[in-house]
């Protein structure tokens, strides 16, 4: 089986390999993957972050594996040719992307293997202990654009969010609020209509084919077709529109 490595900023995986269809998910700069298939071109790939399967486009940049030696700890962070501000930026990496240094350090700035520089505040140690508040991830994608399938600071959608905030704290998710809402590695299961429920701060809220995130016990953080952004609305708001089928607590 082949091995892969992303080298683009970000890479879909749609359902089928064609133009136009819907993303299952979404691959960041430094991830791995195994080529499964090949159709015309396209190559059908299974996710090593996470086992989301699907098809890269032609031409989707990708070289032999490299292990990263950090990850992007900003929310997005500017790829420039020299290590200056000055420098105009040639591409931007998303929160949670793996890269290489070389050992090259300037001003605050490291070198990237693929010669390139980042700020060196942008970049933390892969074995950089866990995020253990999935909450204050989640906070810093506040108004990022919904993208169906997106998991990035480019483009999130509601599962994505909750995916890329437990992700951060060490627990790898399904990129699905159905396979979430199953997922028993998400946390004791708390409700299945959300009566009565006393919610807490990180307590996971589900609905017909959505989920978001409590910030307080009565509002929920999420990623929304309703307002096409990441934001916090009223629980109670949220449940008028699709009621509430499961909740769940993280043991973090």
């Amino acid at each position: 089986m082949t091995i892969r490595q992303l080298t683009a900023p970000q890479a879909l995986i749609l359902e089928e390999p064609r133009a136009g269809v819907s993303q299952v998910s979404e691959m960041l700069f430094g991830e791995t993957f195994a080529v499964l298939d090949e159709a015309g071109g396209w190559l059908k790939v299974e996710s090593r972050f996470n086992g989301e399967t699907g098809w890269l486009a032609p031409g989707t940049p990708a070289a032999e594996p490299v292990a990263p030696t950090h990850r992007i700890r900003g929310l997005r962070a500017d790829l420039h040719p020299a290590p200056t501000h000055r420098a105009p930026p040639v591409g931007t990496l998303s929160f949670g992307s793996g890269v290489t240094l070389d050992g090259r350090a300037e001003n605050g700035w490291v070198g990237l293997s693929n010669g390139l520089w980042l700020f060196g505040g942008m970049v933390e140690p892969v074995d950089a202990p866990p995020a253990r508040d999935p909450v204050a991830t989640a906070l810093r994608f506040l108004e990022t654009p919904y993208v169906w399938g997106g998991r990035s600071a480019f483009g999130i959608d509601c599962s994505g969010l909750v995916l890329t905030a437990m992700a951060a704290a060490g627990l790898v998710l399904p990129h699905s609020s159905g396979r979430q809402r199953a997922d028993e590695r998400l946390g004791a299961w708390l409700t299945d209509d959300g009566v009565g429920t006393e919610w807490r701060r990180g307590d996971i809220v589900f609905f017909p084919g959505h989920v978001g995130i409590m910030l307080t016990g009565t509002e929920l953080l999420h990623a929304t077709v309703f307002t096409m952004t990441v934001v916090v609305e009223p629980l109670a708001e949220v449940a008028g529109r699709a009621p509430i089928n499961g909740g769940r607590r993280p043991a973090l």
